[in-house]
């Protein structure tokens, strides 16, 4: 069944539904909970030529939080089961490259394991949900297949009703999953009512990889000023979203070469490690900071998200 998200989104963030506020201790349901408080990572490693290193082991990683070495609970060398999120500007401004836009999203679901679930969340001026998370691929391409553009773009709301739907399945499932966003989108948000800060803030909190696939307005471009400085701002945003999740950003020059971007993360996908460790320091709903290393004699550059919320403890929230 569609799930939509309509205009009535405001008046959801006045009742609290969906609110969002990064100094509440709500961000403490998205930390992954599995028995005990664990954080989950999912780490890329390339060598200096950008290639993927693959073949490493546990004793080849260090992980720090804010600087102090932490103990290893859980780890992969192959990619556990992903949950993709197909999240797709469909707006107006859209409909002209919808063919290749299909074409490459259905190429990035073809890429999946039987075990990887896959959900698209459609962007106009409202947010639907077409189809949720299914081990049922065809009837993501299904989904895909049919959407048409119109209206306008409110990429922050598609983005923060995404993430908590990945907090709502983290919660629902005990399962170690690896949680991947990847949005297309060719212009500036014009029609949320979540602010670019609010869900710069839910995504920090989430966990979830962001891959960012970035076309430029085409509107911009005929005016001459593809890099105004609204654009500018819209781009950083994109950017720091990306990277700040461990995940990467992407410029296609033109619709044709989505297929190459979206192939681009499948083949990262297929990459990757996961780890996970429980914090050494008691949780005090504080912002940490983590870094992972390659250790000698392996060698490559680690890249994984910049951090997390820490949940409040039980002890702590007593006081």
């Amino acid at each position: 069944m569609m799930r939509r998200v309509t205009h009535l989104m405001s008046s959801l963030l006045m009742a609290g539904a969906v609110a969002i506020n990064a100094s509440s201790d709500a961000g403490a349901q998205d930390v992954f909970k599995s028995g005990v408080d664990m954080v989950p990572l999912t780490v890329t490693v390339t060598d200096a030529s950008g290639k993927y290193v693959r073949g490493l082991t546990e004793r080849d990683f260090a992980v720090f939080e804010n600087g102090v070495p932490q103990s290893l609970s859980f780890f992969a060398g192959e990619p556990v089961p992903v949950d993709v999120a197909l999240v797709l500007d469909v707006s107006s401004s859209m409909a002209v490259d919808m063919p290749r836009v299909r074409e490459a999203a259905n190429g990035l679901v073809r890429s999946l394991r039987p075990s990887d679930r896959a959900a698209v969340v459609a962007v106009r001026t409202s947010v639907e949900m077409p189809q949720p998370f299914t081990t049922e691929h065809e009837r993501v391409t299904a989904a895909i297949d049919v959407l048409r553009s119109s209206g306008s773009t409110a990429i922050y709301d598609g983005l923060y009703i995404a993430l908590k739907e990945f907090a709502r399945e983290r919660r629902e499932h005990a399962e170690v999953r690896r949680q991947v966003l990847v949005l297309l989108s060719d212009g500036l948000d014009n029609a949320s009512h979540v602010s670019a800060d609010e869900m710069a803030g839910a995504a920090r909190r989430a966990g979830v990889s962001i891959y960012v696939v970035a076309l430029t307005d085409p509107a911009l471009q005929a005016r001459g000023t593809p890099w105004n400085v609204e654009q500018d701002g819209a781009t950083h945003t994109m950017r720091a979203l990306a990277q700040d999740s461990g995940g990467r950003i992407f410029f296609p020059a033109a619709p044709t070469e989505l297929p190459a971007a979206y192939g681009a993360i499948a083949r990262e996908l297929a990459s990757q490690y996961d780890l996970g460790y429980v914090p050494a320091r008691p949780g005090d709903g504080t912002f940490r900071r983590i870094a992972v290393r390659v250790l000698a004699p392996a060698s490559g550059i680690a890249r994984t998200r910049s951090g997390y919320q820490a949940a409040r403890s039980a002890a702590r929230s007593d006081q």
